[in-house]
């Protein structure tokens, strides 16, 4: 059974986990403050775009330099996301960015990265779903 179980998608689909325990809590259980909530997920959402920023990086090669600027722009994006939360800005609107960041990406994703395979059952499986539930659990949380 383990043998053809591939763990990277069961932990990639666990990575839902923090955002439906910030959604429940915010219509069901309201034991988590608004305001930690609202943080905390911003700060996860951001170690998740620059994760699958950094997925496109291979060390052992050498790739192109669009794809390595690529895979750069995530962690800048985030960088500029931070210090904007840390000065304050109405976190709605950083929410937003963060869902029109993960949703421009996964469409670049698609066209530098998974329109080149042949095989794209990461994107149909993982990426595509993973990225459209983020998205919607974002937009949730921003109306607060």
């Amino acid at each position: 059974m383990f043998q053809k179980t591939n763990f990277q998608y069961i932990f990639s689909y666990l990575g839902l986990i923090p955002f439906i325990i910030i959604l429940t809590n915010k219509y069901y259980f309201f034991i988590i403050d608004d305001h930690f909530s609202v943080n905390f997920t911003i700060y996860y959402t951001i170690i998740i775009i620059v994760f699958i920023g950094s997925t496109n990086w291979n060390l052992n090669s050498n790739i192109d330099i669009k794809i390595v600027i690529y895979g750069f722009l995530p962690s800048m994006f985030s960088v500029v996301i931070v210090l904007l939360n840390l000065a304050n800005i109405n976190s709605k609107y950083l929410i937003i960015f963060l869902s029109l960041f993960l949703f421009l990406q996964l469409i670049l994703d698609y066209y530098f990265i998974y329109s080149k395979l042949k095989v794209k059952t990461a994107f149909y499986y993982v990426r595509l779903p993973l990225t459209i539930f983020i998205v919607f659990t974002l937009l949730q949380i921003a109306i607060i």
